[in-house]
């Protein structure tokens, strides 16, 4: 394999070869390899052994420099060389990472596992999920709860600080990491108890927007406002909890432990008739034939406010504002109570088995029945 000093006037001016491709190793840096290609195509790559002989591709050439290509080369050389020393620092893609926390962890002992692992896969962290868990600085998750700050979500970067933190701890722990890169980090924001509840016009300017941002996400935020439920437990609805106008909260997905069924008003039904109707074990709301459920849900509430001119408020709101309606609306504190799910006393739980329907029924219909007059 030819080997030569690289410098960046040489890379520019190599050939492309008539066929195939030839592999040019780096002199100043072991393992690193340029590949360039029949079609023009520079690659840089690192050779090395770990178990067995590997390549990593760092980058095309010249979106990834010279300079950085040999400081991630040499990177990743010395967490190989501490890897077969310590057997600590590992290869290990983020996107892995989660994986393996979700399934060797969070499933095992968290009741919603499935709301920190979407918090763990959302949009901005897209760019962590092909690089390697170990290569991420503190200096990356900085940035990444700074672009949430800026989009007026500091609670939610505060959110996914303790998500991040607790999972690299976990990674640490099992010798899969050297060390954890959200130590020392200050939560961007103050965590105060939010106290937003929307005004009947709001809601009617929300509820009207519904119809002009991509769907199931319009649909999604006019259920999150009849039932007063969580975001991640309407958005991860399976058709299988739906028997007739019932909708069964299962214990494993209820923030209490315990299952919840409600009663859907006609406006519910209304909205659920309208979507897609995908199989029994399929995601209700979903833009992949119930497959997996919606997503991308800071995108479509930022088009959401600029829809409705209703901005300050976060979907865990519309559950407060439904909560806060049902007492305005005149419904007893303890039917209000099971219909979001809130726990109870905790020997009256373990005896009242009861499901409460009627009184809940009624409660819901009289709630759809106020914000449909006020939004028609």
């Amino acid at each position: 394999m030819p080997r030569q000093k690289f410098t960046d006037l040489w890379i520019s001016s190599r050939p492309a070869p008539a066929r195939g491709r030839i592999d040019y190793s780096d002199a100043i840096c072991p393992g690193l390899q340029l590949r360039v290609t029949s079609t023009g195509a520079k690659t840089f790559s690192l050779i090395f052994r770990h178990g067995h002989v590997q390549r990593h591709t760092l980058g095309r050439y010249p979106r990834l420099g010279l300079a950085e290509a040999r400081r991630q080369a040499m990177r990743l050389m010395r967490e190989v060389a501490e890897t077969e020393k310590t057997g600590k620092g590992s290869l290990l893609t983020f996107a892995e990472m989660v994986d393996s926390y979700v399934d060797l962890y969070l499933k095992r002992n968290i009741r919603s596992w499935m709301n920190t692992k979407a918090i763990l896969q959302q949009e901005v962290l897209a760019e962590f999920r092909k690089r390697r868990a170990s290569s991420i600085t503190k200096k990356d998750v900085v940035a990444v709860l700074d672009v949430l700050v800026e989009r007026g979500t500091p609670h939610a970067s505060v959110n996914l600080l303790s998500k991040l933190r607790a999972m690299f701890n976990w990674a640490v722990g099992r010798d899969m990491l050297v060390a954890n890169p959200c130590i020392g980090i200050k939560p961007p924001a103050k965590t105060t108890q939010r106290d937003r509840v929307l005004t009947d016009a709001e809601i009617a300017a929300v509820w009207n927007a519904c119809n002009e941002v991509p769907q199931p996400f319009g649909a999604m935020v006019r259920m999150l406002m009849l039932t007063g439920a969580r975001r991640n437990e309407i958005g991860q609805m399976q058709r299988s909890e739906l028997v007739g106008d019932i909708w069964t909260l299962p214990a494993a997905r209820s923030k209490s432990g315990r299952a919840n069924a409600l009663p859907l008003p006609p406006a519910v039904m209304n909205i659920l008739a309208k979507l897609p109707q995908h199989e029994a074990d399929g995601f209700v709301f979903s833009t992949t034939n119930g497959e997996k459920p919606a997503s991308n849900f800071a995108k479509n509430k930022r088009a959401l406010d600029q829809a409705s001119g209703t901005t300050g408020w976060t979907l865990h709101d519309l559950r407060r504002t439904a909560r806060t309606k049902l007492s305005e609306l005149g419904i007893d504190r303890e039917t209000a109570r099971r219909i979001v799910g809130h726990a109870g006393d905790t020997l009256d739980e373990t005896y009242d088995r009861a499901t409460h329907e009627p009184a809940k029924r009624a409660a819901l219909a009289k709630l759809s029945e106020h914000i449909i007059s006020i939004t028609s």
